[in-house]
């Protein structure tokens, strides 16, 4: 049986990969995953609604002490939240990445596609700083969210601020001007694309690996050696201008960060991917996502981790 799964699975693998070949070739089956997957998913997302109550009128609520109305309201829409930040990231993601196949294509474009790939190593981060795991948070205080939103916790607030926070900041998250920081709260700020990428936690050589690619991005967007070193070349102390080979670059970056990029793409689409399976645990019909149903992540730690506290009702 388990011989036969697999069997099925690398012919599953084998058809995504033909069906994304470009992907395949600059990003590795990783990257045929993520192009389907966002795919298949992005066509459920367009005209989705998600209504918020005015901030007065839940202020009302609270006071005149009706808990279960207030849980009630603060659940749902806090996993509109959820859903809706996953949805938009994995919609932002499949731009990056259809940009970067585009950039590819002949005529091949060098510099839009490492304009393209440090937006999506960018998005990469910023999604694992808000959404990370989230799963895991459902998971654990399932029931308690279930009693929430059938209405029948009247006994206390139920609240979960860090997680409000960070869907808050993946959603609204923005440079500040002075006055208006003074105005504003933290969870509005922007960091600096260091800070996020210090939030990972990637061991000192992947990390090293990931600064290295995202520095020479960097330098291929700004006006630096690195946006012009592919357009001449010296001939002992003869200039020429060259016409740059630039498909032949893009394939040999892709192949000397091969590792780097399969960890941005894994982070950008499975944490988006994994919040909105786990949605699916909930009786709130907006949130319902059928079409991630078909994909399994039985393979992937945190996924096991957040399906055994979902049953237990702890995170181990």
């Amino acid at each position: 049986m388990r011989k036969q799964t697999e069997m099925i699975r690398a012919q599953a693998l084998d058809a995504i990969e033909k069906a994304h070949p470009i992907d395949s070739l600059l990003f590795g089956t990783l990257g045929a995953v993520a192009s389907h997957l966002c795919q298949d998913l992005s066509k459920g997302f367009t005209g989705k609604q998600f209504e918020f109550m005015d901030i007065g009128e839940f202020q009302v609520i609270a006071h005149e002490g009706r808990m279960a109305a207030v849980n009630q309201i603060y659940w749902k829409e806090l996993l509109y939240r959820v859903y809706w930040a996953a949805a938009l990231n994995v919609m932002r993601h499949q731009r990056w990445q259809a940009a970067c196949i585009s950039a590819y294509a002949e005529p091949a474009n060098l510099l839009a596609f490492a304009a393209s790939l440090r937006g999506l190593m960018e998005g990469a981060q910023d999604a694992w700083y808000s959404l990370r795991g989230l799963p895991e948070w459902l998971a654990r205080d399932r029931s308690y969210i279930d009693s929430a939103l059938a209405g029948t916790m009247h006994d206390k607030r139920f609240i979960a601020p860090e997680m409000e926070d960070r869907l808050i900041h993946f959603l609204y998250g923005r440079k500040l001007g002075k006055t208006e920081k003074e105005m504003t709260p933290t969870s509005h700020l922007a960091l600096d694309p260091k800070d996020y990428r210090k939030a990972i936690g990637l061991p000192d050589d992947e990390r090293e690996m990931w600064t290295q690619l995202y520095d020479t991005l960097c330098g291929m967007c700004h006006p630096t050696a690195f946006s012009l070193i592919s357009f001449w070349k010296d001939d002992d102390g003869r200039v020429e201008i060259v016409q740059p080979a630039d498909g032949s670059y893009i394939l040999a970056l892709c192949q000397e960060y091969r590792a780097v990029i399969g960890t941005a793409l894994s982070l950008s689409v499975t944490e988006p991917a994994m919040c909105l399976k786990a949605l699916n645990w909930f009786s709130l019909p907006v949130t319902k996502c059928s079409d991630i149903e078909k994909w399994n992540f039985e393979d992937i730690p945190a996924w096991g981790k957040a399906q055994a506290a979902a049953k237990s009702g702890t995170v181990h």
